[in-house]
């Protein structure tokens, strides 16, 4: 009886996983980006079984365009979320203040530690791993393979373990 009832909640699980409203759940996001004044544009959707594919969307920024990305692979699952975004290209105005080319950004949620999110980044800078700490508001993210960080020097501290970036939203 006992593995009946699991196995039911198991294919429960996973037909919500794969049935999920993946793209209503893109345009909820959207709509909460909205309120900071960001918004995405000229993005083509592409829907698959675990996964979204959204490739060449533009992000602005109270108008102005702050980046192209050539594409974001999102996985919304029910324990364990990820979003990837490749080719990240910011708009050549804005170089002063923050890295040209992102190669990679990839941002992890876990259930298992609902109050802490993963990111890592890859870019012109080198290579940088933190969190966004979801309780706090803080983004902390230290420079584990710096490259050319003379651009950024500015905007990073140093302590004991290296260069980092730190804010709050």
């Amino acid at each position: 009886m006992v593995k009946k009832i699991l196995l039911i909640i198991a294919v429960v699980i996973f037909s919500l996983m794969i049935f999920a409203p993946k793209r209503e759940l893109y345009y909820l996001l959207e709509e909460q980006l909205l309120k900071y004044d960001v918004v995405i544009s000229n993005e083509d959707i592409d829907e698959g079984l675990f996964l979204l594919h959204i490739k060449h969307p533009d992000i602005y920024v109270k108008g102005i365009e702050l980046a192209k990305i050539e594409k974001i692979d999102i996985i919304p699952l029910l324990l364990y979320s990820r979003v990837v975004a490749k080719g990240i290209t910011t708009d050549r105005s804005l170089k002063k203040l923050m890295p040209v080319k992102v190669t990679t950004l990839k941002i992890v949620y876990q259930i298992l530690n609902p109050k802490r999110v993963s990111i890592s980044v890859v870019g012109d800078f080198g290579k940088a791993d933190g969190y966004l700490y979801i309780d706090e508001g803080r983004v902390r993210l230290y420079i584990s393979e710096p490259a050319d960080i003379a651009k950024l020097k500015r905007l990073l501290r140093k302590d004991d373990k290296g260069w980092y970036y730190e804010t709050t939203l």
